[in-house]
């Protein structure tokens, strides 16, 4: 089985090297043929927002990305994907994200799924785990960003392994000061390759850190009026406090989850009552995009 490895940071900086221990952990398991990407290597055109997937799934026809596989290096890189059975995507935090590369990646995901009328996970079992070095530890956004480009390279399947991440390595090798740092990733690559080729309902999640989320894993909450949810899954509950340590009750389970049947259901849903109400105020959105069309010249790069 093959395990992919993507790395997004500096050429052998942290997280690359971070990455390398895992993949060969994985590979001298005996269990997986490794393969080692850095995303920087690809080429890839940001999604400008055409909306052409869009329009073409609801006029139920297959679905493409306006860019055509000669366009840029994205449809080459979705087929080592495809071809994976297991992905770790290893990134440093810039600024408390990952590098922005990865997220011009996830924004093509969406349509790329279905390109060539095939789903990247094809229902096929896929493994995922993440790994995350900062400089300080500004590094809030960073894993639960790069848990969700793993799981929807996944196919929406939340089948995240393992994640870890490191701090206080900010120079480039300078994870080498923390050796329990390698020793993790070593562990992680191992649980990865453990897991490839589990049928997606029984892949279980092995990781250590501290999470409030049993879906996505992530430790983040977002209080929206006297409900707290988790920004990824959508789901809702309430906290409490016992014996110093905070704990969430969900109200609802993966089956209602933005990743489930039922939460693609909803979102569909509310997508096409958005578009009755942009379809009867059509008129007034012409004339509003006639009326500031000419307001302000955007300010273009200059050239010698």
């Amino acid at each position: 089985m093959k395990l992919l490895g993507i790395s997004c940071g500096r050429d052998m900086g942290n997280s690359e090297i971070l990455l390398k221990h895992a993949l060969k952990a994985a590979e001298e398991t005996g269990k997986a043929e490794v393969e080692l990407i850095r995303l920087h290597d690809y080429n890839i055109l940001p999604c400008d927002g055409c909306e052409l997937c869009t329009i073409l799934r609801v006029q139920g026809k297959p679905l493409r990305c306006k860019h055509s596989p000669t366009d840029d290096d994205f449809f080459q890189l979705m087929d080592h994907v495809k071809a994976s059975d297991g992905l770790i995507i290893a990134a440093p935090a810039y600024h408390l994200l990952p590098p922005g590369i990865l997220t011009v990646m996830l924004n093509r995901v969406h349509c790329a799924g279905f390109y060539n009328g095939t789903k990247i996970n094809e229902e096929r079992s896929r493994v995922c785990a993440s790994i995350a070095v900062g400089g300080t530890d500004w590094t809030n956004l960073t894993l639960p960003v790069i848990n969700l480009t793993c799981t929807e390279l996944c196919g929406s399947k939340m089948n995240l392994v393992d994640q870890m991440l490191a701090q206080d390595a900010p120079a480039i090798g300078s994870i080498a000061a923390y050796p329990e740092a390698l020793e993790r990733a070593a562990l992680l690559g191992r649980r990865v390759a453990e897991a490839m080729g589990t049928p997606n309902a029984e892949v279980k999640y092995v990781g250590d850190r501290q999470e409030v989320c049993p879906i996505c894993h992530n430790s983040l909450l977002e209080l929206r009026g006297d409900k707290l949810y988790c920004p990824i899954c959508n789901l809702s509950g309430t906290a409490s406090t016992e014996n110093g340590k905070v704990s969430v009750h969900w109200e609802q389970g993966v089956e209602m989850s933005r990743f489930s049947p039922y939460g693609a259901h909803e979102h569909h849903t509310r997508r096409e009552g958005t578009r009755a109400r942009i379809a009867a105020n059509q008129e007034k959105i012409t004339e509003l995009r006639a009326k500031w069309k000419d307001y302000l010249t955007p300010v273009k790069p200059v050239h010698e």
